[in-house]
């Protein structure tokens, strides 16, 4: 789909016919002025349309990542997609082999039809629904555990797997291989070899993560043509007590955190990272608003409580809580 089938789209709800009942394409908008950004037949993730329109607003100038709103709207008939007179890179809203018809289900705009690109199992990916080109915040101590299976996961050959490699940054000293180990013996696959294909590096300090994020990540994604990479437990070491500049810390959080946003981007991956607990106000405020999926889990001894904050098949302040229990999990690995 590129420029040539795109048409103008007038520029205000208010002028669109908005009979639900026969709706069949997505609106997005600026929840604040009503400008019309995108009328699209198919669904786009809303980060796509924030980039493209550089994050501001047409209509009134105020950033799109807190304005932006996405509801469902008719199409003129034969129409598949019409834009803002002033959208020029029309092409970047999507992506070749990423377009995909989405439903919408339980009266909502949550997709979970959509298939997940790590693996497309059972409720946990319904839910989650990761896809390429997305910054994932994982909360919660059985985060860790969860990064642990995406690592087997992503490297398990097609299907269900992506037989990737994972380059796994350990910043808050998580990682397990004996774990790692076990899945891999559950999944039926070489033990030693599945360890190989996870290139582990480990920072002790902030200032040793963070170059490793803005520094080294991107050619070791490179070199080992990983899909998948994970972060451990991310604010631990910006939090650390013997950090005496916490401004700085704070500041150089916030720019690593977009700068894995903008790699997953722009690589076409998932990256995962992992907040064991909660450290920093303000640190948790940047990754729930900077991922383009955020979730919450609770370790509940026999079942994990799963809420996921925010999504792009999720309109802004709602969430999705699900429960997964143990034998969900163990059909994880086993699938």
């Amino acid at each position: 789909m590129g420029t040539q089938h795109t048409e103008p789209l007038q520029s205000k709800i208010w002028q669109l016919d908005q009979d639900q009942s026969s709706a069949q394409g997505y609106l997005y908008s600026c929840g604040l002025c009503d400008e019309n950004l995108v009328l699209s037949k198919l669904f786009i993730n809303p980060r796509k349309v924030q980039l493209v329109f550089l994050d501001i607003c047409p209509g009134c100038g105020f950033e799109l990542e807190k304005t932006l709103k996405v509801q469902r709207s008719v199409l003129p008939p034969g129409k598949r997609l019409l834009t803002n007179m002033i959208c020029k890179n029309v092409e970047e809203l999507f992506e070749p082999g990423e377009l995909f018809e989405a439903k919408l289900s339980r009266g909502s705009l949550l997709l979970r039809d959509v298939e997940s690109n790590l693996s497309g199992v059972g409720l946990l990916d319904e839910t989650l629904a990761l896809r390429f080109g997305e910054l994932v915040s994982l909360q919660g101590e059985a985060s860790n555990a969860l990064s642990h299976l995406f690592c087997v996961r992503a490297i398990n050959p097609l299907p269900p797997g992506l037989d990737s490699d994972v380059v796994f940054v350990d910043g808050g000293n998580m990682f397990d291989s004996y774990t790692v180990s076990r899945h891999a013996f559950n999944l039926g696959l070489d033990q030693e070899r599945t360890k190989l294909r996870i290139h582990l590096s480990r920072a002790f300090t902030h200032h040793q993560l963070s170059s490793l994020i803005t520094d080294e990540l991107a050619q070791a994604i490179d070199q080992c043509y990983a899909r998948l990479a994970i972060v451990s437990d991310i604010t631990a070491l910006y939090c650390d007590p013997d950090v005496k500049e916490k401004r700085e810390a704070f500041d150089l959080f916030s720019k690593d955190i977009r700068s894995l946003a903008i790699l997953a981007e722009q690589r076409n991956m998932i990256i995962v990272v992992t907040n064991l607990q909660s450290r920093s106000k303000a640190m948790d405020d940047v990754l729930a608003t900077t991922a383009h999926v955020s979730a919450i889990l609770h370790d509940k001894g026999e079942f994990t409580r799963l809420t996921v904050t925010r999504h792009p098949s999720i309109p802004a302040g709602n969430a999705e809580i699900v429960t997964l229990d143990n034998q969900t999990l163990t059909r994880y690995l086993q699938r």
